[in-house]
């Protein structure tokens, strides 16, 4: 549903959009922004321009948008998982593929501008003006309106229509894949977060394990495995959902490794040392 605004009230009204411009995605037709669900309606007044941008669109896609052959390594790398590293790495490539296709269409467009210029310069005649001396009314009148039409299309808007549009439709295909990839991206980081938060709630298995635990979490182990009441590390157990079985490798490197030991202790001491808090 859209909005617009009465020409008599400032109070937006509701109005339907028409059904032509159903998943057009602001443009007339479109070949860039993906497959539309019916045939745009052709201009009578004009009932070439279709047909000649169709043309034109398929050659600049003939001869500006190749791409190289991916090799045997790349097609692996495309089966692999994503992860946030190789997402971000497509995010990094999709943006320098696209600054390399506005060059390339900024080259197209300034080729096809020289083109006409030319042909317009060599259309014009010359020889159209008066010689010294001779006033003719009706030459004059005939020669100032051919001159206002090379002076009218010296201005060449409709090719820089062409050009805006071309842009806007690149940039919309480069937005839509941009934004599909900084969702997918941020539901990506959201999993590695949920499953680091896991790893990090789990209780370790080894020394090197321990020692890879944030402060927080070497802190709890420390007071668990220094826990001389029983019933304290089985309330302990259910609070942080470790199991028995979880737990039992490094309790028996505790008892085991005075050194380790030791060093759990003295954590233990100086977290309790209010000269040592930060």
């Amino acid at each position: 549903m859209a909005w617009m605004l009465n020409a008599d009230s400032p109070i937006a009204s509701n109005r339907i959009p028409a059904l032509k411009y159903e998943q057009q995605n602001g443009f007339a037709y479109s070949n860039y922004a993906g497959p539309i669900t019916h045939e745009p309606k052709e201009n009578l007044s004009e009932p070439k321009r279709v047909a000649l941008d169709a043309q034109r669109n398929a050659q600049y896609i003939l001869t500006q948008k190749d791409r190289p052959m991916p090799t045997l390594e790349q097609m692996q790398e495309e089966l692999k998982s994503d992860t946030s590293a190789t997402i971000k790495q497509r995010i990094a490539d999709l943006q320098k593929q696209h600054l390399s296709d506005l060059q390339r269409l900024y080259t197209c467009h300034a080729e096809e501008f020289l083109d006409d210029a030319l042909d317009l310069y060599l259309a014009k005649d010359d020889l159209q003006y008066l010689a010294d001396g001779e006033n003719n009314l009706v030459l004059k009148q005939s020669y100032g309106q051919l001159e206002m039409i090379y002076e009218e299309s010296r201005r060449n808007l409709p090719q820089q229509m062409q050009w805006e549009n071309d842009v806007e439709r690149m940039r919309h295909s480069h937005l839509v894949l941009l934004n599909e990839l900084y969702v997918k991206l941020k539901r990506q980081e959201m999993a590695d977060e949920e499953a680091r938060q896991r790893r990090e709630a789990d209780f370790p298995m080894s020394i090197e394990d321990y020692k890879g635990k944030s402060k927080d979490v070497q802190l709890r182990v420390a007071r668990f495995l220094t826990a001389n009441d029983p019933g304290r590390q089985e309330r302990m157990l259910s609070e942080y959902r470790w199991a028995s079985r979880q737990v039992k490798p490094l309790q028996e490197i505790f008892n085991k490794n005075a050194a380790f030991k030791a060093d759990i202790i003295a954590q233990l001491i100086e977290v309790k040392d209010p000269r040592k808090r930060s």
